[in-house]
């Protein structure tokens, strides 16, 4: 029984000797790890589109008899812009933008010292140059500041209601431009903004030769868009 015993356990010896050397032999299993997340990225450039509301008020303070009031107004906006961001720093954002957007806003109102005169204010268009910088709250969600040059092309002219005589000015008024906004990427090519802006417009005058009256015109420019830009490129590469 003893012999039966020992012959059975060499046989089972000899047996698994092979498979076990080959699994000493063979060369340890290597898993790739899965590929990284890929990481938002703003640095590129874009071309998109605007609607939104712009309010301009002119304010008139004449030399000869005073303060006439303001004449305000609120109206459509809508256009397209053009610019070039580049992130640095992980969560910082640089960029450069130029925009142009029509308007329509036309008011008139008398004259609060001399009603016999009517004031007209007509705003066609306007445009800025403007850097920005930002912060990335989250990879996809841009918080910006912004300033640089706005221009508003604006007609105004005073109407003498007694005799029909008509005295304008049609031009350009410029001054910086300051504003805020947020930008949010939600897909690889597109983003959405909001953003408000200030025009500091320079002042001018005008001479109303009927009535002997210089009135200094003081202006200020306001604007509220909604806009979407697609990025060329594509906005996402892997981090490795």
């Amino acid at each position: 029984m003893r012999k039966l015993f020992l012959s059975g356990v060499a046989f089972a010896a000899l047996a698994a000797g092979p498979a076990f050397a080959a699994d000493l032999s063979a060369p340890p299993m290597y898993r790739a790890p899965p590929p990284p997340a890929p990481m938002f990225t703003w640095t590129g450039c874009y071309i998109g589109g605007n609607i939104g509301w712009a309010n301009v008020s002119t304010h008139f303070d004449g030399s000869t008899l005073g303060d006439d009031g303001r004449l305000s107004k609120s109206g459509f906006a809508g256009g397209g812009q053009i610019g070039c961001d580049y992130q640095f720093a992980s969560n910082w954002v640089f960029g450069v933008q130029g925009m142009f957007d029509g308007a329509d806003i036309s008011r008139s109102r008398v004259s609060v010292l001399h009603p016999d005169l009517t004031f007209d204010s007509d705003v066609r268009w306007f445009a800025t140059i403007t850097a920005r910088l930002g912060y990335l709250v989250t990879p996809s969600f841009l918080f910006y500041a912004k300033g640089g040059w706005g221009t508003v092309q604006q007609r105004f002219s005073v109407t003498d209601t007694t005799s029909g005589d008509v005295f304008s000015t049609d031009k350009n008024s410029s001054g910086g431009d300051v504003g805020v906004g947020f930008e949010y990427m939600f897909t690889p090519n597109w983003t959405f903004f909001v953003e408000w802006d200030h025009i500091f417009l320079n002042h001018s005058s005008m001479r109303v030769v009927d009535f002997d009256i210089d009135d200094r015109i003081h202006r200020d420019f306001d604007k509220v868009l909604f806009g979407i830009n697609w990025r060329f490129g594509g906005a996402r590469s892997p981090v490795y």
